[in-house]
Parts: structure tokens; C-alpha cells; sequence
């Protein structure tokens, strides 16, 4: 294991089918017609299975013995489109190869017309206790604009219905900086959001549409990015009032309601990641599965799944991207604890770099805790350049 990891990990499975492209989506997913959709889910689940017992056997780096999975992640594309009966098979199906007992387990959706209550309890039924809705918007120009098949009505009412249907942790994924967004189409947002009263929100902007559709789309309607990051306050202050605190640069959460999945990464946690484009941090080792579907599965069927990057971290490698995602997460970096799992103090490698920021505001020091003030995280790239810099 890497330094200072422990037996608990969690797990991430890549479903890369969808109905329909968004021309803003920078992820691995491709468009299945609904004739064929049941057979292709079929063939990738076919593959996670071969990818789990290759995991298990220890192919892609050495498990401990007392390993667990204690979170479970589908993300996509839009793994809503699998029913409460495959979700139920696929659960069994990886944890008859792994010792998967999920403390939270989430499930991406995507709104859809049709999704009653039988459809909610299915998916709770098989074992999902946390749903992640990309809304996106609750403004129907919006919406058009980025060209989603879901109303503002649609996506308000699934949300209403997931929460009646019984899931205790709901959260949902807002974006900002959209051509012909304006602070009237933001309350609307807002007001959906109050209504709804999610549990958990993720608010990113709209970026990395470099090569996609959506580039010209803002090449024709640049956004003023000032009134962008405006908009971005007005909404992490609108849901710090509601009590969902900002807990990492881009999420907000109830108390107790933060995403543990997600937390692994911003603690620099041991994770696996299976299916087409998935990646793993796990045994020291860091690697991306190829996002070729049939490279991906045939590799996996044959007892090698071909990987697209893979780096063995040496220690201050580790270090760095420990520092780089921690200082993410507004509680920052337990520098104690970062000493004795890297052996580097940073406020020793780190001494000139870190007094610099301290002076220009941009970092803080509370007894043995380093973060970033949350009024300075949406410039935290280059605070955090800064700092990770001095590590080479």
C-alpha cells in the first residue's frame, strides 16, 4: 500500500453508455440506441466482472489482506438507464470477486420522463443509498442552451420523487458560467434548490469543452467570467445560508452529508476504478484504464486490462499530489499527520513559500493546520502551484 494508506478503499465503475451526447461532456460515454442498450449493458458487465477477479487476484497492484471497499461510485455517462434488477446483479456479481461492503453507495442519474417511484425504490432496493442528479440548471433557457432533454419541471419533479421514494442523501450537480445565464435565471435556480432541499450540491463551471460541440457555442457567446465568479458566491453564500456548508472548492453538504467517495481523493486515498477510461490509486501506484470500449474489454477477458497512464509515486510524488489535493478541502491539511504518512513536513520544505502566501493573504496557519481561506479557494490553482513547486 502507499504510505500511510489503509485496508479501506473505495470503488469506482466507469458506465460509458448515455442517450444522448451533451455537447458540453468531456467524459467517456457514446450514445446506445434503446433497442440495443440491454445487450451492450450485458457485454460491460461481462467485463467488470473479468476486471474484478484480475483486481482480486492482485494483476494491478498487491492486496492486502484485509481489504474493504467501504464506498461505491457508478458514474458515466448515465448510469440511471441500468435498472433496480442490473444495479441488484452487478452489486452481487462484484462482491462475489471483492470484499465490497459499502458504507455509501452512489449512483449518477440523469433526469428522465418516466422515472416514478417504483423506479426510485428499485435502485434503493438493490442497494443504492446516495443519488447524484445532474440538474445542472432549473432555468429552462439554460437548459436549451446546453442542450439538455430535461425541463427545469422534469428535473424538480424527479428530484421530489427520489426524495419521497426514500433516499436519505440526495445531492445534485449545478453549473455556472453558461451563455445567456443571468442573475434572473440564477434565483430561479436557487429558489428550485430551496424547494428541493438537496442534501448535498456540487457547483462547477462550465469549462474543458476544448474539441466539443459546446466550443462554439462559447466562441459565439463568450461568458464574462467576472460575473461568472459572481454568480459562483452568490450561490455558495445562497447555500451556506440553507446549512450546506462548502466543504471542498466546488461542493456543499448538510453536516454528515459530505460525498465519502469523493472525500478519498481529496485525502489522497486509496481507490480502484473499473471499466472503460476508470482510474485507480491504489498499492503505491496510480493508472488509467485505456477508454477504448473493445480494447478495455477484450483486455480484461484475456487477463490484462490495457491501462492509458500508469506511475509508480515515489514518495515525494505522493507528497506533492497529497498537498495538491488536500489544500482542495476547506479544513486543509493536518500537517502532523501529512508528516509522519510522507515523512516531509511542509512547514519545513515548504518554509519560504508558505510565509510568501501568508503575507499576500492566500494561505493560513492555525496551529499544525494548513489551508487556503475559503474566500481565496476559487484562485487555489495557483496558490496550490505555488506550494507544490517548491516539492520538485
Amino acid at each position: 500500500m502507499a504510505p500511510g494508506a489503509t485496508s479501506k478503499a473505495g470503488l469506482y465503475i466507469h458506465f460509458p453508455f448515455c442517450r444522448r451526447k451533451c455537447p458540453y461532456c468531456h467524459f467517456l460515454s457514446a450514445p446506445v440506441d434503446a433497442h440495443l442498450l440491454r445487450s451492450w449493458i450485458a457485454v460491460w458487465r461481462k467485463g467488470l466482472v473479468a476486471e474484478a477477479e484480475l483486481f482480486s487476484a492482485g494483476v494491478a497492484a498487491p492486496i492486502p489482506p484485509d481489504l474493504e471497499f467501504d464506498t461505491l461510485y457508478i458514474g458515466g455517462g448515465t448510469p440511471s438507464l441500468m435498472t433496480g434488477e442490473e444495479l441488484a446483479d452487478l452489486r452481487e456479481d462484484l462482491s462475489a470477486r471483492l470484499p465490497l461492503r459499502p458504507a455509501e453507495f452512489t449512483l449518477e442519474a440523469n433526469p428522465f420522463a418516466g422515472a416514478g417511484l417504483d423506479t426510485f425504490r428499485s435502485w434503493i432496493r438493490a442497494g443504492v443509498t446516495r443519488l447524484s442528479v445532474g440538474a445542472q440548471s432549473f432555468d429552462d433557457s439554460v437548459l436549451r442552451t446546453l442542450g439538455r432533454e430535461a425541463t427545469a419541471e422534469q428535473t424538480e419533479a424527479f428530484l421530489l420523487g427520489a426524495r419521497e421514494a426514500g433516499f436519505g442523501s440526495l445531492g445534485l450537480d449545478l453549473m455556472i458560467g453558461i451563455p445567456g445565464e443571468t442573475p434572473a435565471s440564477l434565483e430561479r435556480t436557487l429558489g428550485a434548490v430551496r424547494r428541493i432541499a438537496p442534501d448535498h450540491v456540487s457547483l462547477y463551471f462550465l469549462e474543458n469543452v476544448e474539441g466539443l460541440p459546446f466550443e462554439k457555442v462559447l466562441r459565439d457567446q463568450p461568458v464574462d467570467e467576472d460575473k461568472a465568479v459572481d454568480a459562483f458566491e452568490r450561490a455558495a453564500e445562497f447555500l451556506d445560508s440553507m446549512g450546506r456548508p462548502r466543504y471542498e472548492i466546488s461542493n456543499f453538504a448538510r453536516p454528515g452529508r459530505e460525498c465519502l467517495h469523493n472525500l478519498k481523493y481529496w485525502r489522497y486515498e486509496s481507490f480502484a476504478g473499473f471499466g472503460p477510461s476508470a482510474a485507480s490509486h491504489f498499492g503505491g501506484k496510480r493508472w488509467m484504464n485505456t477508454g477504448q470500449f473493445e480494447a478495455w474489454r477484450k483486455g480484461a477477458a484475456e487477463g490484462l486490462v490495457p491501462v492509458s497512464e500508469s506511475v509508480r509515486l515515489k514518495p515525494e510524488t505522493a507528497a506533492r499530489e497529497a498537498l495538491a489535493s488536500g489544500l482542495r478541502l476547506v479544513d486543509g491539511i493536518d500537517l502532523d499527520a501529512f508528516t509522519e504518512r510522507f515523512g516531509i513536513d511542509p512547514m519545513y520544505r515548504l518554509r519560504k513559500e508558505i510565509d510568501d502566501l501568508d503575507s499576500d493573504g492566500l494561505i493560513e496557519r492555525k496551529a499544525r493546520i494548513l489551508r487556503i481561506p475559503p474566500e481565496m479557494l476559487l484562485v487555489s490553482n495557483a496558490i496550490i502551484a505555488r506550494l507544490v513547486g517548491g516539492l520538485s
